[in-house]
C-alpha cells in the first residue's frame, strides 16, 4: 500500500511538473505571421562580427588579442542602442539614404580607431561588409525550425536594423532566404527598431495585416519585445544565455533554444 502511495506521488509530481513547463503555453493563440530579427536570432552575429573585426586588424598590424576584439563588440552594441534611441543624431540632412547610412556605419569606426578620419573610416567599413558575409554562421536550430513553419504554411518576415546588402546574403548563406516571405530593414523604413515609426513601415507593405496574428521572434528586450509591446504584437524572447529580465518589457513567450516554438506553434 505504502509502495502504491509513493508511486501515485512520483507520477503525480511529474505530471505537476509536465503542465507547470507548457503552462505558459496553455493561452496560446493562432498565428499566421512570424517576424524574425536575424543577428543572434538566426544568425550568430556576435561570432561573425568578431571574425570581420579581428581580418581587419590582421591587415593593420594591429592587437587582435580577445580583449581588443571585446571592445569593439562593446562599442560596437552601445552604438546602435544608442542611435535606436535617438541618441546619436544626424550632423545634417543627407541628400540620399545611402549617404546618411554610409556616415551612421562609418562612426564606430571613427570611434574605435579614434585616430582616422571620415574617409578612412568609410574604407573600413567596406572591409568590414567584406569581411561579414565572409563567415556566417546560423543559431543552434534556425535552419531546422524555419524549415518546419514553412512546412506549417506560416507567413515568415525579416524585421532588422542590420544592413540591407547584407541581409539576403546571410540568408543565402543559412541556406533558409527560399522560405522567408519578405524582408524589411531600418533602412527602408528611415527608423530603427523599436520605434513606431519603423513598424508602421512595415505595415504598409502587408497586402493585408492583423497584428493579433502576428509573432515577433527576437533576442532583444529593448528592440524586439519593446517593438512588440509598443505596438500591439505578441512577441517571442529568444533567451539563450538565460539572462534575468530586469527591463520594464515583458514577452508573450520566452524561450532558449529556436526549437521551442515548435511547442506553440
Amino acid at each position: 500500500m505504502i509502495l502504491l502511495m509513493n508511486l501515485k506521488s512520483r507520477i503525480y509530481f511529474k505530471l505537476k511538473c509536465l503542465f507547470s513547463r507548457k503552462e505558459r503555453f496553455l493561452m496560446v493563440k493562432t498565428y499566421k505571421k512570424i517576424l524574425f530579427d536575424l543577428d543572434n536570432t538566426l544568425v550568430d552575429d556576435d561570432a561573425n562580427r568578431k571574425y570581420a573585426i579581428k581580418q581587419i586588424l590582421i591587415e593593420r598590424e594591429e592587437e587582435k588579442d580577445d580583449e581588443r576584439i571585446e571592445e569593439f563588440i562593446k562599442l560596437d552594441n552601445q552604438f546602435w542602442k544608442d542611435r535606436a534611441e535617438g541618441k546619436i543624431k544626424d550632423p545634417y540632412i543627407f541628400k540620399t539614404k545611402e549617404e546618411k547610412t554610409e556616415w551612421v556605419r562609418t562612426q564606430r569606426f571613427i570611434k574605435y580607431f579614434e585616430n582616422i578620419s571620415f574617409k578612412e573610416g568609410s574604407n573600413i567599413n567596406e572591409e568590414y561588409i567584406k569581411y561579414l558575409s565572409e563567415n556566417i554562421v546560423p543559431i543552434k536550430n534556425a535552419q531546422n525550425i524555419i524549415k518546419y513553419l514553412y512546412e506549417k504554411k506560416y507567413e515568415m518576415y525579416i524585421i532588422t536594423n542590420g544592413p540591407a546588402k547584407a541581409v539576403r546574403n546571410k540568408l543565402e548563406k543559412i541556406d533558409v532566404l527560399k522560405y522567408i516571405t519578405g524582408i524589411f530593414t531600418a533602412e527602408e523604413a528611415g527608423n530603427m527598431k523599436p520605434r513606431h515609426e519603423f513598424f508602421e513601415k512595415f505595415f504598409e507593405k502587408l497586402d493585408d495585416y492583423n497584428r493579433e496574428n502576428m509573432l515577433i521572434v527576437g533576442d532583444e528586450l529593448e528592440k524586439d519585445v519593446a517593438g512588440g509591446n509598443q505596438n500591439g504584437i505578441d512577441s517571442c524572447w529568444l533567451n539563450m544565455k538565460k539572462t534575468k529580465n530586469n527591463t520594464e518589457y515583458k514577452p508573450t513567450y520566452e524561450i532558449e533554444d529556436l526549437i521551442e516554438l515548435k511547442d506553440f506553434l
